[in-house]
């Protein structure tokens, strides 16, 4: 209940899927062959709304090698992000965010607390 009330004093977003009352909304974009396609997410109320949220990024593509990292540094730490510009913002504080080694590449947050890549073998 607590962490309810906390969440509805975030901004609210002035875009039509990140404002949606709908439960589960339809996203339509490039993808990275920049082909026109159409996914669903649960919109950005819903999950503010869930009594637990967590946000996973693994991996990296092909075709941009830092496309997640730039993603979670944007979603993590970027100023000047906001639901409406990049919507995980939203989730900041108020999700657990699972990031394996490559997603979390570019964070300052990782740097900073002396995290180091693991030696192979």
């Amino acid at each position: 209940r607590h962490r309810r009330t906390r969440r509805q004093h975030l901004p609210s977003p002035n875009i039509p899927d990140v404002a949606s009352t709908a439960a589960i909304v339809p996203i339509t974009g490039e993808d990275a062959m920049e082909k026109v396609s159409t996914k669903i997410s649960l919109s950005l109320p819903s999950m503010l709304a869930a009594s637990r949220s967590v946000v996973a990024c693994s991996g990296k593509s092909a075709k941009a090698p830092l496309g997640k990292a730039e993603a979670m540094v944007r979603g993590l730490e970027a100023e000047g992000e906001s639901a409406m510009s990049f919507p995980a913002s939203a989730l900041r504080h108020a999700a657990t965010w699972l990031l394996d080694e490559d997603s979390a590449v570019l964070l300052r947050q990782r740097r900073a607390s002396g995290v180091r890549e693991r030696e192979g073998g």
